[in-house]
């Protein structure tokens, strides 16, 4: 058995706890979850950097996301008014680490800084509520000028996005852009020094024009002067990376890189570019695979990992016609089930990333899995927020069962994937939203605490939706138990007393 000592993006339960629920045999060492921040407020970053440093010794690996470690979490990050000499002086405990402990693997993650197209301040700094969308703009429309391809008409968008951005919101932003783009380029030394072993910079909420192409056009830049595209990867990613960087870790320790064949439910799968990323699916694919310390492969017959990705020609997006292009006529879903049940024949472990639509598991795929008795037989699966967390989990899940095997743990984590991916985000977190909250003044951004009315109708709607439409898992399940970590309704924790 290795010791992993794991220092996660933030408290929520994909950073936190879904690396301890994988199915895996090593000991993973997490930082006692009092020591983490709470949304807005950080973590104390002396404190777990102390705890670092005491857990350090005896470790085969160690996988750090350094926006905990310099900003106290994922949300700080965006929020923190720190000086790069501050930052610097915090990224300093990388080294000390390698120092104490030379022979283990260490493995570094740190995000390029978002900018979302929306005016809400849920996640973001409070002048976000009045001026996302515009600061948004305002990085897009910069790079497309930069590049020449500005148009008229946004141009003169442009002009109107400066006259509504107060100049001290622009001033705090940018700073706040460029000290964190300092504090990254700096830390970046630490796999050219060779005091790290590998380093991920994911992009959170990317897009092809902005703020965050232009930095990772920086970044890039560093990677390719420098000739460290083989020690590091830059991919849309955030909240899976912890989970890709553990697979890593697994499959290092154990000197093998598993193969890993990809299948697509559409012929066009690999081209879509998803919501909320900046290139095509098929290479993101490949980031992952690499990073998890795989191969991709191009047969069934060597591979010892087979992942299916549910993606039709496009993201799914009802338009009310009854069905929809990309979902239903570019996408040959009964194949694409006979295909799974295929590989898991072949002795194949079997991981499905369920992509297709976002925030959420495909339901109708689901139900065919079920009727084919496949959903219990499967290795891995995930069908969760952006297209890159999904598969990101759905990797990790794969390879560290490969290697341990855990049978008990694989059932768990994949049934408490449906009852997350699907019963909640499919359909109680919309029936709540609607016919719950609005009775107690709440709403979608406003829950009434982790462990309040809420979580116990979220709780109580995921049990009775997965009673209903999924018998065959609910027989698997004693009991259910949710609350709602950030007090809000775009995410739960999902917990499950699975029947031996």
């Amino acid at each position: 058995m290795k010791k992993i000592v794991m220092l996660p993006l933030d408290e929520r339960p994909c950073n936190y706890s879904y690396p301890a629920m994988m199915p895996a045999d090593d000991e993973l060492i997490l930082p006692p979850k009092e020591f983490m921040g709470d949304k807005k407020t950080p973590a104390d970053t002396a404190r777990l950097a102390e705890w670092l440093l005491e857990n350090i010794g005896g470790a085969d690996a160690c996988i750090l996301s350094l926006d905990t470690l310099l900003y106290g979490g994922i949300v700080p990050s965006r929020l923190h008014h720190l000086s790069l000499e501050e930052l610097k002086a915090r990224a300093g405990v990388v080294r000390e680490l390698r120092r104490r402990n030379p022979a283990m693997k260490l493995y570094l993650f740190q995000l390029i800084m978002r900018c979302p197209d929306y005016s809400l301040s849920d996640e973001e700094p409070d002048y976000y509520d009045l001026c996302g969308a515009e600061l948004h703009l305002f990085g897009r429309y910069t790079h497309k000028e930069k590049l020449g391809i500005l148009t008229e008409e946004e141009r003169e968008d442009f002009e109107r996005v400066k006259r509504t951005i107060p100049q001290e919101v622009l001033e705090d932003f940018l700073g706040r852009r460029q000290t964190n783009l300092a504090a990254l380029l700096y830390d970046l030394e630490y796999i050219k020094d060779g005091t790290a072993d590998y380093f991920i910079v994911p992009q959170d909420d990317a897009a092809v024009y902005g703020f965050t192409s232009m930095d990772q056009i920086t970044v890039r830049s560093f990677l390719k002067s420098n000739s460290l595209h083989m020690k590091t990867a830059m991919y849309p990613s955030a909240d899976d990376t912890g989970l890709i960087l553990l697979g890593r870790a697994v499959a290092e320790l154990n000197g093998y890189r598993p193969r890993i064949y990809v299948h697509y439910a559409s012929t066009k799968a690999e081209a879509v570019v998803p919501w909320f990323e900046d290139r095509p699916l098929g290479e993101t694919v490949k980031y992952h695979i690499l990073s998890v310390y795989g191969q991709q492969v191009y047969s069934l017959e060597e591979a010892d990992i087979v992942l299916c990705v549910n993606m039709g020609s496009g993201m799914w997006q009802e338009d009310g016609s009854g069905y929809v292009t990309a979902y239903d006529i570019e996408r040959n879903l009964a194949e694409f089930v006979a295909y799974i049940r295929y590989a898991l024949e072949r002795g194949k472990v079997v991981s499905l990333g369920d992509v297709a639509a976002c925030n959420g598991s495909d339901g109708e795929l689901l139900r065919l899995l079920d009727g084919e008795g496949l959903l219990l037989r499967l290795h891995a699966y995930a069908g969760w927020n952006t297209s890159s967390n999904t598969l990101g989990t759905a990797v990790c899940q794969a390879v560290l069962y490969f290697f341990g095997r855990d049978e008990e743990g694989r059932k768990a984590f994949l049934l408490h994937r449906y009852y997350e991916d699907c019963g909640y985000m499919n359909f109680v977190r919309k029936d709540v939203t609607e016919n719950f909250l609005p009775a107690l003044g709440l709403d979608y951004f406003h829950a009434d605490g982790k462990r309040g009315k809420v979580a116990e109708r979220v709780r109580r709607g995921i049990e009775e939706y997965m009673k209903r439409e999924f018998p065959s898992l609910a027989a698997e399940v004693e009991e259910v138990y949710a609350e709602m970590p950030w007090s809000r309704m775009f995410e739960t924790d999902v917990r499950l007393k699975v029947k031996k």
